[in-house]
């Protein structure tokens, strides 16, 4: 149980109450997203618009095949579209949904 004083969270999943500090809820096993530390979506967002022609964005994401192929295909306009279409897409989610994909 949770200490005098001590900050809770709701689990995502089943809505139980237990300390912020908890990786994983202790009713259902949920992940605590609160925990977990994310990649930053303004971050994300703004390389994408500025060098997502170069797939800067993908590689700060983890997703390096995916950089790769921006980098193979830098020369055409598609990487900078598209690059442009996912800065705008990251820089308006909110950020737990930003979290639940990447």
């Amino acid at each position: 149980m949770a200490a005098e004083g001590e900050e809770l969270v709701y689990c995502l999943n089943c809505s139980h109450r237990f300390p912020y500090n908890t990786r994983f809820c202790p009713a259902c096993g949920t992940l605590n997203l609160l925990f977990v530390k994310h990649k930053d979506r303004v971050t994300a967002g703004l390389l994408a618009v500025m060098f997502g022609w170069l797939g800067f964005h993908k590689f700060y994401l983890k997703q390096y095949w995916q950089g790769i192929v921006y980098l193979v295909f830098f020369w055409t306009i598609v990487p900078g579209v598209l690059g442009l279409f996912e800065g705008i897409r990251f820089l308006t989610m909110s950020d737990e949904q930003f979290w639940m994909n990447h």
